[in-house]
């Protein structure tokens, strides 16, 4: 298979565990995450799982993954079951308020998958789509512990706004500079 066949996300997230490696060897230190996510768009609540690499004390990126759970609607007199999957690779910087307490804008990229099932005829339509993430988060540091809530809107073929809350958990890999 030649690299024009592969498409631009394939080539993207090869891109992203090609780097990875070297990621963790830099800086030792990442943090994993686990929230409740609430997209006001489509009304729907789901699931987000994260891992972000720390590659300052205020700098880290990563990996963010909503699974947006099934909810049964009556759209335009048809019973339909919509769900949906959003993958991000998101970046945040650190802004100390208080001795634990940081706040922090975010910026990155999502890519959304969509399903809307016909309940009746059990026809599937299926949108995929890119967009531009921004927002802000606050966040709790008590110790390796980390309770945040972070808003966010997405721009692209879709508009959606997000509400995160949850916990992170920071895992250190080696011994760091003061």
């Amino acid at each position: 298979m030649t690299m024009r066949k592969i498409s631009f996300t394939k080539r993207f997230l090869l891109a992203v565990m090609l780097c990875l490696p070297v990621w963790l060897m830099a800086q030792n230190k990442m943090s994993i995450d686990i929230a409740s996510v609430t997209n006001y768009h489509t009304s729907m609540n789901g699931l987000n799982l994260s891992g972000f690499y720390h590659f300052s004390e205020r700098f880290t990126g990563g990996i963010e993954m909503n699974r947006f759970f099934p909810v049964n609607r009556n759209v335009s007199g048809e019973d339909v079951q919509q769900s949906a999957w959003d993958f991000d690779l998101n970046f945040h910087y650190l802004i100390p308020i208080a001795k634990e307490w940081h706040i922090y804008p975010v910026t990155g990229i999502s890519h959304t998958s969509e399903k809307e099932l016909n309940l009746k005829t059990r026809e599937t339509v299926s949108e995929k789509f890119w967009s531009y993430n921004t927002g802000a988060g606050i966040l709790w540091e008590l110790g390796k512990w980390s309770p945040h809530i972070e808003y966010s809107f997405s721009w692209g073929y879709t508009n959606q706004r997000f509400l995160i809350a949850g916990l992170s958990y920071e895992l250190d890999f080696g011994v760091h500079k003061k």
